[in-house]
């Protein structure tokens, strides 16, 4: 086993924080990735639902129309 005092502490610290920022930038890929994925089922419910909106006034507007 490696003595403490053969160990370089610079070096040490250095992979240590280059691992955390990996981590780190794992979690943002992923917060990211729910971040648009979320965007992109509201976005496409909403038009969907203007669409339904859109289809059901159109059908209110045949026939007899009230002022």
């Amino acid at each position: 086993m490696l003595k403490l005092s053969e160990i370089d502490l610079g070096s040490a610290l250095l992979s240590t924080f280059i691992l955390f920022g990996f981590i780190a930038t794992a979690f943002v890929v992923v917060k990211l990735t729910i971040i648009g994925i979320n965007y992109v089922k509201v976005n496409y419910l909403k038009e969907e639902g203007e669409e339904k909106v859109k289809k059901k006034n159109e059908d209110e507007t045949k026939g007899f129309q009230s002022q």
